[in-house]
C-alpha cells in the first residue's frame, strides 16, 4: 500500500502539517463563534516547532482557519522551545470582548517523566489575548504568569493548564475575597506528577478580573499512588504522570458528580497491543507510545492546608483507542460539556506522513454527560460491583438486588447527525437474524462508494450469541477487511485491523476495550437485556466506534483507496438466530 493513497478525511479536521493536542476550545458570545486551537508544526509533518493553529466555526461541524499563519509561535524567551497545550479562560466581562487563552510555555527541552530528574522550570504558564474577536493574538507583557513547578517539589511533569469556573473551595474563596481584596476567583489545573509518589494535578487560584496576575498555588489536587489501577479490565492504569487534565461537573436529575478527564503516561500497555507488537508479523512496524485517555469521578473534600483534594470513587476509559489529549469546554449555548481529542498516526512508518501530506487529526466533538441507567440487576458476565466505571445506587423501593447505575456518558454531538441529510446514498436493512439455521453467519448490507460514511445499528442479543458485528471496508472475498466485533463472551468490543492492508511497515494491532450489556428489571419483575446500539463513523483513514452512549474508540485504518474496498457486512456467531439486527442504516458520502 503506498502511503500516498491514504485517504484524507472530509468531516474530521486535519492540516497540511503535524497536528496533535486540541487546545483552548471555547465560545465567544459577542461574535457567536466557536474557537478551537491545536498544537502543530507549521514547518512539516513530524513533531517539532510547537505552535498553535486556530480554527473557528459557527456550528462545531464546519471549521475554517482563522488565519493561514499560526496564532501563537515560540518567539519569546519563556516559550522559546514551544507553545504547548493550553485552555480557554472564561471571560470576567463578556461585554469587554477580550478573549484570553493560557498555554504551557516551554523554555527547555527535552523532558520526560521516564528520564528524571525533571529540569527545574523547564515549562511555565503564559497567557495570550485577543481584542478583535480572535483574529489576532498578543502575548501578555506579564508572562509567564507561572514560572515553573511549585518550589520544593520534584515533579515528573508540569504542563497543560485548564481553567474552570467551578466553585472548588467556595467558603475559602469568600474569605479571601473579603480579606485580600482579590475578588472572585477562577481555578487553574496544571497536569503532572510528583517523583516517587504518583500522578497529580496542581491547583491554582486565579483572579477572575485579572487572570494575568501571577497565579497562586494551592497544592496538589490528587493524591494517588503511581500506576493506580482499581480494575485490571475495566479501569485502565492511571500511570505515573498526567497530561491535559480537565475538571468538569456533570448533572443527571438531582445528582452532580465531578469528573477528571486525563491522559495517563507511564501506564502498562494493553495486552492486545503488547501481544501484537511482540509478534513476528509486527517486527517491521512502529510501536505506539504507551499512554491512555482515562477519566475518574470522585468527591472534592477540604484539606488541612486550606486547599482541596479530589478523592477517587470510580473511573474508566474515555476512549479505548489511540485517541488522546482530550480537552473540554462547557458550551454556553446549550449547557453541554463538549470534548475534543487528537487521533495520532503512530502506526505509520517514519516518513509516511510527509509522503501523504498530513499527520494527525481531531476526532469529532463529543458530548460527555452523567449517564443514569435505572433498575439494573446485572451484566452479561461480570459482577456489577467489579465494573469500576459504575457507581451503584440502590433503588428507593427497597429491592436490594436492583440498582441505578451512574457512569460517564459519551456520544458524538447531536449536530453531527446533520451530515446524514446531505449524504449521497442511504442503505437500510431490518430484522436480520443471524446465524441462519443453515450455519450462514453473515449478510451483506451494502457497498459504500465513499470512504466517508456513518453506520448506525440496533441489535438484540440472545442468550446463545457469541460474537456480533460488522466487516467493513472489505473486498469481495473479505481477504482485505476491518472487523468491528462485540463479544458477549468476553464483554469486549474489538476493532480488528490485521487484514486492513498487507503493508508490513504499518502497525495493524487491534484496538479494543471492555463493554457489556446490562439486564434491567421493570416494575412487574420482567427482566430484559438492553440492545446493542452501535454507531460507526468512517472518514478517510479514520474510524470511530460508539456504543450505548458509554463506549468510544477512535483509531486509524489504512485500507488504501481501491474501489473494491467498500463492503459492509453484518455477522454473528453462536446459536441460530441469537442476534437480530433490528435496524441497520448506512449514510454514504458524508461531507461538510
Amino acid at each position: 500500500m503506498g502511503h500516498s493513497t491514504s485517504r484524507r478525511p472530509r468531516f474530521h479536521f486535519t492540516a497540511n502539517s503535524w497536528i496533535n493536542d486540541p487546545c483552548a476550545p471555547g465560545y465567544d458570545p459577542n461574535t457567536k463563534t466557536y474557537h478551537l486551537f491545536y498544537q502543530c508544526n507549521p514547518s512539516g509533518c513530524e513533531w517539532g516547532n510547537m505552535s498553535w493553529g486556530h480554527i473557528v466555526s459557527q456550528d462545531m461541524l464546519c471549521w475554517t482557519p482563522a488565519d493561514p499563519s499560526p496564532a501563537l509561535l515560540p518567539d519569546q524567551a519563556y516559550d522559546a522551545q514551544g507553545v504547548f497545550t493550553g485552555c480557554w479562560i472564561p471571560p470576567a466581562n463578556e461585554s469587554d470582548g477580550t478573549l484570553r487563552v493560557a498555554y504551557s510555555s516551554v523554555r527547555q527541552l527535552p523532558f520526560h517523566w521516564s528520564t528524571p530528574p525533571y529540569p527545574r522550570s523547564a515549562a511555565g504558564l503564559a497567557i495570550a489575548l485577543s481584542r478583535d474577536g480572535g483574529k489576532t493574538w498578543t502575548k501578555s507583557a506579564r508572562n509567564p504568569v507561572v514560572a515553573g513547578e511549585p518550589a520544593g517539589v520534584a515533579v515528573t511533569g508540569f504542563r497543560d493548564p485548564f481553567v474552570t469556573e467551578l466553585p472548588l473551595i467556595p467558603c475559602d474563596a469568600e474569605r479571601r475575597s473579603s480579606e485580600s481584596g482579590r475578588g472572585p476567583v477562577l481555578y487553574g489545573l496544571v497536569s503532572g506528577g510528583i517523583q516517587d509518589r504518583g500522578p497529580t494535578v496542581f491547583l491554582y487560584e486565579i483572579r477572575r478580573d485579572d487572570p494575568e496576575e501571577e497565579w497562586r498555588c494551592l497544592g496538589p489536587l490528587v493524591d494517588l499512588p503511581a500506576r493506580f489501577q482499581p480494575s485490571p479490565k475495566w479501569s485502565g492504569n492511571y500511570g505515573v504522570n498526567w497530561e491535559c487534565a480537565n475538571l468538569v461537573a456533570l448533572r443527571a436529575e438531582s445528582e452532580v458528580r465531578h469528573f477528571l478527564i486525563l491522559g495517563a503516561e507511564g501506564d502498562v500497555e494493553k495486552d492486545h497491543v503488547r501481544s501484537y507488537e511482540r509478534s513476528v508479523t509486527a517486527a517491521a512496524a512502529p510501536s505506539r507510545t504507551v499512554r491512555a485517555q482515562l477519566w475518574m469521578s470522585g468527591r472534592l473534600v477540604a484539606s488541612g492546608d486550606g486547599g482541596v483534594r479530589f478523592q477517587y470513587e470510580h473511573g474508566g476509559y474515555l476512549d479505548h483507542g489511540p485517541y488522546y489529549a482530550a480537552n473540554s469546554f462547557t458550551d454556553p449555548r446549550t449547557g453541554r460539556t463538549i470534548v475534543y481529542g487528537w487521533i495520532p498516526e503512530e502506526d505509520l512508518p517514519l516518513g509516511a506522513a510527509a509522503e501523504k501530506g498530513w499527520n494527525g487529526s481531531l476526532a469529532v466533538p463529543r458530548e460527555i454527560f452523567l449517564l443514569r441507567i435505572p433498575r439494573v440487576v446485572g451484566a452479561l458476565r461480570s459482577s456489577l460491583r467489579d465494573i469500576s466505571p459504575f457507581v451503584l445506587r440502590p433503588e428507593p423501593d427497597g429491592d436490594t438486588t436492583t440498582f441505578t447505575v451512574l457512569t460517564l456518558g459519551v456520544r458524538p454531538v447531536a449536530e453531527l447527525a446533520q451530515l446524514r441529510e446531505a449524504s449521497h446514498h442511504q442503505h437500510s436493512a431490518t430484522d436480520i437474524a443471524l446465524p441462519e439455521s443453515n450455519s450462514i453467519t453473515r449478510r451483506g448490507i451494502c457497498h459504500t462508494r465513499s470512504t466517508s460514511w456513518e453506520l448506525a445499528a440496533t441489535v438484540a442479543i440472545g442468550a446463545g450469541c457469541q460474537d456480533v458485528g460488522f466487516h467493513l471496508r472489505h473486498n469481495v472475498d473479505l481477504s482485505t477487511c476491518t472487523t468491528v466485533t462485540f463479544s458477549a463472551a468476553t464483554e469486549t468490543i474489538v476493532v480488528d485491523r490485521h487484514a486492513s492492508n498487507t503493508d508490513p511497515a504499518v502497525n495493524k494491532c487491534p484496538d479494543a476495550g471492555p463493554f457489556t450489556l446490562l439486564t434491567t428489571r421493570d416494575a412487574d419483575g420482567t427482566e430484559s437485556i438492553e440492545k446493542l446500539r452501535i454507531r460507526i463513523l468512517s472518514d478517510g483513514d479514520i474510524l470511530e466506534v460508539f456504543a450505548n452512549d458509554r463506549f468510544a474508540l477512535a483509531t486509524m485504518v489504512y485500507s488504501g483507496s481501491g474501489q473494491d474496498l467498500g463492503g459492509v457486512t453484518a455477522f454473528a456467531t453462536g446459536s441460530a438466530g441469537s442476534a437480530v439486527f433490528e435496524t441497520i442504516t448506512v449514510w454514504d458520502g458524508l461531507e461538510l
